[in-house]
Order: structure tokens, then C-alpha cells, then sequence
């Protein structure tokens, strides 16, 4: 079998990462199996050398996609060429592009993978991005042979459409590695002297892109109630993104300087949320993100959640971990339910919760089986013949 993939590049982003894993856990099964990544921003990045340790391979687009012709002759040429069974594109919209390239290419199966629900297509005029939506997304659906959605609502998003549900479009969650949150041994509280917090701190944590979107901001909002009610709390925020400097400069606005950590992107997630005691991720509500992967580590390491309605109930594994709260202008209502939540002793050990995730079809093992079973059901529908 040879899969060929088109991502943005093997570093930071939550699909190449959970794909990466995917690749490597499935070397296990089908070490046979042939992967090539075509990174069509044409960088290298920090999974590379992972991939290429284990025979995956990694092709750099020498143009950019802005000079159109010229990306999509050199993706046409390279997929002819590597004679691939399975096309597999990760881009939503963008999808679309890539595949009018491989239009007359034989293929078993052109897989078109939805992971978000925003309308994203990388033009620098709204108008044009609004004109363009709708023939994109003509263009993956009539292109491809398999639809495959990350959650429930991110395929009932792009489909729109009853019969192509019915079809062709299965849910491929994302794999987590719950070994990762198993074999955390450091010391309880080493999270506090590496930020220089007090130890009787309580930590709320966020993780993920600091963009507005993600909403990361209104923490601080959340932060400066409940101090008034009781002292030692404070927020981390994990992670990189466009409202550091909001973060930034609303602690300082609220005096909260010394109550917010801003550590950037981190490889230890799983050892930080062990020592986090809230999970808070007030994502906007419309449109809903695809899943949530960090909803899905936050329950294996037995972390409570304040989360917004902007999370897919397909998230949640842990009904008892999850308190859904709507997002208004109301950081006192979340405040509250924080409050209650570090009141309370948690409702499950961390233990009880990795034995949960281990049911879930999250766990990395059931995930990957998944996939592999995609790809090998390489009959193409009856309406594509």
C-alpha cells in the first residue's frame, strides 16, 4: 500500500502531529506500508526526522500555492509519478485545489478529510474567500471517493447535504498516546516552582492557539472574578498565537502580572495538565471546533473541564469531567462553576480516567486500526465507477 498525504508541514499543527503518531504506531501492523508527505509549505519541520527514521517519506513543495500553476503542475507530476493507491488531503476547502491536480491519476481511494468547521481558504480578500467557498467545496466533494470527518458536527458542517452523509462519510477520530500521561513521574508540584508559583496555588490551564477564535483572552476576564473570591489561583497559558499580547496587557490592566504564566508551546502537555486543577477553553461558539484534541488529553489525565458550547459533545468520553458553560459576556457565571469545581474533590483519579480513555476509540491503537481499515476497504462507490 502507498499512501501519499498533503499536509502544511510535520511541525506544531494538531493534524500533522496526530497523523505522525498515527504513521508511527502503525509501522507495528503494516511495516510494509509505504507514507509520503508532501508539506506544501515547504519547510521542514520538527517531525521530520521521526518520519523519515521510520521510512516515511517527506517531499517539500518548491513553490508556494499562491503561484497556483506552478504548485499544482509539481503536485500533479509527483503524484503521476509515485503511482499512489491512496490520496489522502487534509485542507477542508482547500482540498478541493489540490485534488482538480490529480483529475485522470488512478487512484483506490482519493480520501477527503474535513478536522475543522471554519471557512478558512488563504485569500487575503473576504469577497474572494466567500466567492471561492462555494466552488472548493464542490470541487473536494465531486473529487474525492471517501469523506472522512474528525467529529459528528464538523462532517454535518461542510456536507450540508443528507444523501452524502449517507454515502460516503464516516467519523475517523483522532489517536492519543495514553502512555504519555501514564508514565508521567516527576514530582508533584514541579510545575509551580518551575514557574515560581506559591505551592498552595490553583492552576487553570489553557492550551492550544492563542487566536481569537480559541478565545484564550477571556481566562484573564474569568482570572480577575475569581480572585475576588478567593486568593490562590492562577492561569498558564500553553501555547502561541495573536492574543498573547491581549493576555499580556489585560494582566497588567488587572494587575494580574504576577497570576499569569505565558510559557509558550511545550512537549510535556500531558505532565502539565496532571498539575493543572481546570481545564478552561472558551472557544467561540459559531462556527464549533471540529473536535478538540486538548478536550480529549485534558479527560486522560483526569483533568476537569469549564468549556463553551463551542466543543462537540463527540469530545467527551468523561460525562463527569465536562461542565459546559454558554459564552456571553459572563466570566462571574464561569468564575462560579470554577469555584464549585476546586471546592470539591475531583470525581475520578487519574488512573480511572486513563482506563476509561483506554475503551474510547481515542486510544492510539483503536485509532490507527481505523485508519488502516480506511484504506483498506479500496473499492471504489458505485457513483465514481
Amino acid at each position: 500500500m502507498k499512501v501519499f498525504h498533503i499536509v502544511e508541514n510535520l511541525d506544531k499543527g494538531a493534524v500533522e502531529n496526530w497523523l505522525v503518531t498515527i504513521f508511527l504506531t502503525s509501522r507495528k501492523s503494516r511495516p510494509d506500508w509505504e507514507w509520503t508527505f508532501y508539506c506544501i509549505l515547504g519547510q521542514e519541520g520538527r517531525l521530520d526526522q521521526q518520519v523519515m527514521a521510520a521510512g516515511g517519506r517527506i517531499i517539500y513543495s518548491p513553490y508556494p500555492i499562491s503561484r497556483k500553476r506552478r504548485f499544482l503542475r509539481h503536485l500533479r507530476r509527483v503524484v503521476r509519478d509515485g503511482h499512489y493507491d491512496i490520496l489522502h488531503v487534509h485542507h477542508d476547502y482547500l482540498s478541493g485545489f489540490y485534488l482538480l491536480a490529480t483529475i485522470g491519476i488512478r487512484f483506490s481511494k482519493r480520501i477527503l478529510h474535513i478536522h475543522n468547521t471554519d471557512e478558512a481558504v488563504p485569500v487575503g480578500s473576504p469577497a474572494l474567500r466567500r466567492m471561492l467557498l462555494g466552488p472548493m467545496r464542490y470541487s473536494a466533494i465531486q473529487l474525492s471517493d471517501v469523506i472522512v470527518g474528525i467529529s459528528r458536527d464538523s462532517l454535518s458542517f461542510f456536507l450540508k447535504d443528507a444523501t452524502l452523509k449517507r454515502k460516503r462519510s464516516p467519523v475517523l477520530y483522532y489517536g492519543i498516546d495514553l502512555a504519555r500521561f501514564g508514565a508521567v513521574n516527576r514530582e508533584h508540584g514541579w510545575l509551580r516552582k518551575e514557574l515560581e508559583l506559591p505551592d498552595d496555588v490553583k492552576i487553570l490551564l489553557f492550551t492550544g492557539r492563542m487566536n481569537e477564535t480559541k478565545n484564550p483572552s477571556f481566562v484573564v476576564e474569568i482570572l480577575r472574578v475569581l480572585i475576588e473570591r478567593r486568593k490562590n489561583v492562577c492561569a498558564i497559558f500553553v501555547g502561541k498565537g495573536s492574543e498573547e499580547d491581549i493576555i499580556r496587557e489585560k494582566s497588567r490592566k488587572y494587575g494580574l502580572e504576577d497570576r499569569v504564566r505565558l510559557p509558550g508551546w511545550r512537549n510535556d502537555i500531558a505532565g502539565i495538565m496532571q498539575e493543572a486543577d481546570v481545564f478552561v477553553f472558551p472557544r467561540v461558539e459559531h462556527p464549533k471546533e471540529g473536535l478538540g484534541l486538548v478536550v480529549v488529553e485534558a479527560q486522560s489525565a483526569g483533568l476537569p473541564m469549564v468549556l463553551s458550547n463551542g466543543i462537540v459533545r463527540d469530545a467527551i468520553v468523561i460525562d463527569e469531567l465536562a461542565h459546559f458553560v454558554p459564552l456571553r459576556d459572563n466570566p462571574a457565571e464561569w468564575a462560579s462553576v470554577i469555584e464549585t469545581i476546586l471546592n470539591e474533590p475531583k470525581p475520578i483519579s487519574m488512573e480511572q480516567a486513563i482506563l476509561r480513555m483506554m475503551q474510547s476509540p481515542f486510544e492510539l491503537t483503536n485509532a490507527t486500526l481505523n485508519l488502516i481499515s480506511l484504506y483498506e476497504q479500496i473499492e471504489i462507490p458505485a457513483y465514481r465507477r
